[in-house]
């Protein structure tokens, strides 16, 4: 009996306590329901198959560029190349002439240069139809150069024939040739250069040919620049490419200042979208300027780097600027260029025109103004001081080592 009684007592006791748990979770007051996290809300995923996302350092890639202006073969240069020739080797050889800027053209992981003469193979020839010789392109590319520009308004000194010749030579050896193209076609086929999975796509066009043209029976194609290629261009290229690099032959000789036509251009290819525009042509140096496209990006424009190597006869001509900066990605957001330098360059040749070399501005001296073939054999004015204005007053300091700040 007392089992029995024990047994009754204990159910009694164990059908309060669950009716109590139960009482407890369906009648809390509604303010706390209301405010109960709901299932999406809590730290458990609704469902198993959810992905978690793991916190990750950002993937950042970086590659350097470089970009070099006019590279114009004069007579003095061959003698002088001709004249360092080793034993053995080619019968030219103007790798001396770049030896102080040859580190900073191979260390870049992209280095551009327009080649503003012809390299036909035929015999050679100078101001104001040039033609010079292969071996200097050999050269360039052992320096390190990647990017060949000839479209500009020399490309048809030789006429048809010697520009087809030129894209043969440039087709054989290891760097990306853009502004000659076979044909329509061939123009139509957009450069794209890809360097640590980051696509960059080369246009290239030229204001004009000195007035010379290809006979109607050439398929050749020469880029003049015009607004609708432009615009179709850039529009194919930001399809192929993360980035749209421009190189433009343009501008006044010898103003250190943009035309309208350049400004009107630069803005066209701002508002489509161009990352960078690289101007050569006035054989002096121009501004380097951020300009702001239509849909708010940014496009680094310099408008002219000057000469890096030509025989001209005034001071003004000898200085120009290599232009350097990086290309950086972010995991995978469009690549932005950082770390924009300008670094102003001095050709310098003797009254005799032997030992041409390119120096650092910075590293030239008073001394060698006064030797300079400017000077001695042209019988202009020169000097260091005069060399550091052109640069101070045309580039903005930004840009500029800190020499010049």
């Amino acid at each position: 009996m007392k089992k029995a009684l024990f047994l009754f007592l204990s159910i009694i006791i164990t059908l309060s306590a669950a009716s109590c748990v139960i009482t407890n979770r369906f009648d809390a007051p509604v303010t706390d329901r209301i405010n109960a996290p709901r299932n999406d809300e809590t730290d458990s995923p609704v469902s198993p198959d959810t992905p978690v996302t793991e916190p990750h350092d950002p993937v950042i890639t970086k590659i350097s560029f470089l970009g070099a202006g006019d590279n114009i073969v004069y007579y003095g240069n061959v003698r002088d190349a001709q004249s360092k020739a080793v034993s053995g080797g080619r019968k030219y050889n103007f790798l001396p002439t770049y030896y102080d800027i040859a580190d900073l053209i191979s260390q870049a992981d992209i280095s551009f240069i327009n080649q503003e003469t012809l390299m036909s193979g035929g015999e050679f020839s100078y101001y104001p139809r040039f033609n010079g010789p292969q071996d200097m392109g050999y050269d360039l590319v052992e320096l390190g150069f990647d990017i060949v520009n000839i479209a500009n308004n020399h490309m048809l000194d030789h006429s048809a024939s010697g520009l087809s010749k030129t894209i043969d030579f440039w087709k054989t050896l290891d760097v990306m040739l853009i502004g000659g193209y076979y044909n329509s076609d061939d123009f139509s086929n957009i450069r794209v250069y890809e360097k640590s999975g980051i696509k960059i796509a080369f246009l290239s066009y030229t204001y004009g040919t000195n007035g010379l043209t290809k006979p109607a029976s050439s398929p050749l194609y020469i880029p003049y620049i015009n607004e609708e290629d432009i615009t179709v261009q850039t529009k194919k290229a930001k399809e192929l490419a993360d980035l749209v690099f421009v190189s433009v032959h343009w501008g006044e000789e010898n103003s250190f200042k943009p035309s309208s036509e350049q400004i009107k251009y630069a803005n066209l290819m701002a508002d489509l979208g161009v990352d960078v525009i690289i101007g050569h042509h006035p054989h002096v140096i121009q501004p380097v300027e951020w300009l702001t496209g239509k849909d708010g990006n940014k496009t680094l424009c310099i408008y002219s780097l000057g000469n890096l190597m030509a025989e001209m006869a005034r001071d003004y001509n000898m200085v120009g600027g290599i232009i350097s900066f990086d290309i950086v990605r972010t995991d995978d957001e469009k690549p932005v260029i950082e770390n924009v330098l300008f670094t102003p360059t001095m050709f310098h040749f003797p009254g005799n025109f032997y030992n041409n070399h390119i120096y650092l501005l910075e590293d030239y001296t008073s001394e060698l103004a006064a030797q300079h073939g400017v000077k001695t054999y042209y019988k202009n004015s020169i000097s260091y001081d005069q060399l550091i204005k052109y640069v101070k007053n045309t580039i903005s300091p930004e840009f500029l080592p800190e020499f010049y700040k």
